[in-house]
């Protein structure tokens, strides 16, 4: 059976191919837009193929009475941070397709994982009636890859943002960034020490907006570049060529 939402993925996925056969034909095989037209076709092509197998997600309503009245409404409790990220990761890829660098490669890798994440958390917002049932459900599901996963995105980001700012800084500006930041980061370390009580809410907007600090500084300092470093050692190898070069007169 196709379902309704199979239907929209069915439609972009055959627009997509079709798009990618005429572009091929027309351009002689040009490789950027091949790939973009032929990656669109795939990526559409696996949520239409989930949602026929899955049906939507939809659960047989039990007793005619209840049937006859209608499909049930799911409540749920899920966050929906979903759009927000997928706008975050487009973002990233037209920075990244703007500047030619490597923020378009993590932008697209971005919104792969947010699509991802978006179906799961769909299939398991109508897998029951019961939202808590629906939530440990989901967690079984995903925990064992977003934990992981979780860490070593988050040390890497950490890693290649703030690298970035600290080269494009002059030497003293990113010597004093390195301490504002790791005080900062003790700071918050303390205040979690002394209020464990603290509300998730604010805990989750501290951690959200040191992220998009963190993320809009290393965008900017990715675009702005790296500042000159100046190589060491030039001098210690002037010397040792004017020492051979006495060497030799001395010889002669």
């Amino acid at each position: 059976m196709i379902t309704l939402g199979s239907r929209f993925w069915l439609a972009v996925t055959t627009f997509a191919a079709v798009g990618w056969f005429v572009y091929v034909l027309s351009s002689g095989g040009e490789k950027f837009g091949t790939l973009v037209l032929a990656f669109l076709a795939v990526a559409a092509a696996i949520p239409a193929v989930a949602l026929v197998v899955l049906r939507d997600g939809n659960v047989a309503v039990e007793g005619a009475g209840a049937m006859a009245a209608g499909p049930r409404s799911y409540a749920t409790r899920f966050p929906a941070a979903w759009p927000a990220l997928a706008a975050l990761g487009g973002g990233i890829a037209l920075v990244g397709l703007a500047t030619g660098g490597a923020l378009l490669y993590v932008g697209l890798a971005i919104l792969v994982v947010t699509l991802f994440e978006w179906m799961v958390q769909g299939w398991a917002e109508r897998a029951t009636s019961d939202p808590a049932a629906n939530q440990r459900l989901r967690n079984q599901v995903m925990y064992p890859i977003e934990i992981p996963a979780l860490a070593v995105i988050g040390i890497a980001l950490v890693v290649l943002t703030f690298s970035r700012v600290l080269l494009a800084l002059p030497k003293t500006g990113s010597t004093v960034v390195a301490i504002v930041v790791a005080s900062a980061i003790l700071g918050v370390a303390v205040l979690l020490t002394s209020r464990p009580r603290l509300s998730s809410s604010v805990l989750t907007g501290v951690v959200v907006a040191g992220a998009v600090a963190l993320v809009a500084g290393g965008i900017v300092g990715a675009v702005a570049g790296e500042r000159e470093i100046e190589e060491h050692g030039g001098g210690h190898g002037a010397d040792e060529e004017q020492h051979e070069e006495d060497a030799e007169g001395e010889g002669g």
